[in-house]
């Protein structure tokens, strides 16, 4: 389940700390709402609708994983073997999102991995990219040290370093097929990344 301290913390620690980053997201609304349009172009009515949806989504995924059986920690009777069954964190997931819905489309991968315990590294889309700045001190604040993890920079100078160093587990992409194959090939072993992809042609 990992070794640090957010994946070690009960699942209702940390849905308790994302409550706090969202209610301090919140107060940045309007400069994340003003920075979508500056940077990425779009009109207020979709940058409002951008940020109002993904705060939308995060509540539902922490309201299903407080409410579904699933993710309940219970024990287990399988013939003679009783045991504890959860969910445990899967390791270090690289989360990459796109320019046009850098908000949204980025926190559809990045909230569930954060709640199930995985420690997450954002890479920051080069355009698009400054209303993450703008999180940053929420998640301090509400997280624990290294629990949330940006990178800039241009992606092909520095994703294929982060994994050729094989300590990635899981690659959550959103962007075009070749990328993706690209990154996933610099993997020193491919076949054990999990990834997640939502690919254009």
């Amino acid at each position: 389940g990992g070794m640090g301290l957010w994946p070690q913390m009960s699942l209702q620690d940390r849905l308790a700390a994302m409550e706090r980053f969202l209610t301090e997201l919140a107060t940045q609304r309007e400069p994340i709402v003003e920075t979508l349009m500056w940077e990425i172009g779009k009109n207020r009515k979709d940058a409002e609708a951008e940020f109002d949806r993904t705060m939308e989504f995060c509540y539902k995924v922490m309201e299903v994983v407080k409410t579904d059986p699933e993710y309940a920690a219970q024990w287990q009777t399988i013939g003679s073997t009783h045991a504890m069954v959860r969910r445990a964190a899967i390791g270090i997931i690289m989360c990459l999102g796109p320019m046009n819905y850098p908000l949204n489309e980025t926190y559809a991968t990045l909230i569930p991995a954060l709640l199930m315990g995985n420690v997450a590294i954002m890479k920051i889309p080069t355009v698009g990219g400054l209303a993450h700045l703008l999180t940053m001190e929420a998640f301090a604040r509400a997280l624990p040290p290294g629990a949330m993890n940006f990178v800039s920079g241009r992606g092909r100078d520095t994703m294929p370093f982060l994994m050729k160093t094989g300590d990635i587990d899981a690659l959550a992409f959103i962007g075009g097929s070749k990328a993706a194959d690209d990154l996933i090939r610099q993997h020193p072993h491919p076949h054990r990344l999990k990834v997640f992809l939502q690919l254009e042609a």
